[in-house]
């Protein structure tokens, strides 16, 4: 029985890893930002910003009574909301602020807002600011996928 559960972890384990490589949203038209404030106390602030193209977004909000729009929808634009959004949200933003090398440590959710087109997470790296970070990130700035992409 013992082996059975062992076995039964690890496939769970590799079929998760499987049906995801961590990043969501990001092959949508949905601009990615992030939004970088080192403070005078060296405090790191940060957020990560996934937006849809403002001209896209629809001037009208439709309601589904019965669920069956839901899919259509989601071929309209923006996301379906749904109970894993929170988590694949955060899996982004701690990719973004490690590969900007913004966040070594990680980093605490302060806020968030979760909607059709625009999903965003307001927090703070666990470390506070080196000389280095503030020559690389004093002031606020936002950053683009190039410029995280280029930093590793």
């Amino acid at each position: 029985m013992k082996k059975f559960v062992i076995l039964l972890v690890i496939c769970a384990g590799w079929l998760a890893g499987c049906s995801s490589n961590g990043r969501s949203y990001v092959e949508s038209a949905m601009a990615e930002t992030l939004e970088v404030e080192v403070l005078p106390n060296q405090s790191k602030m940060f957020t990560y910003r996934l937006r849809w193209p403002e001209e896209q977004i629809p001037n009208h909000i439709r309601v589904s009574r019965d669920g069956r729009d839901s899919r259509r929808d989601f071929y309209e634009g923006g996301v379906n909301v749904g109970r894993n959004t929170h988590e694949r949200l955060l899996q982004n933003t701690g990719y973004v602020v490690e590969k900007a090398g913004y966040c070594r440590e990680g980093f605490f959710e302060l806020d968030r807002s979760i909607s059709r087109y625009h999903l965003w997470v307001r927090g703070e790296c666990k470390e506070s600011a080196t000389e280095a970070d503030k020559a690389a990130f004093g002031g606020k700035q936002t950053l683009t996928p190039e410029r995280w992409k280029a930093s590793r």
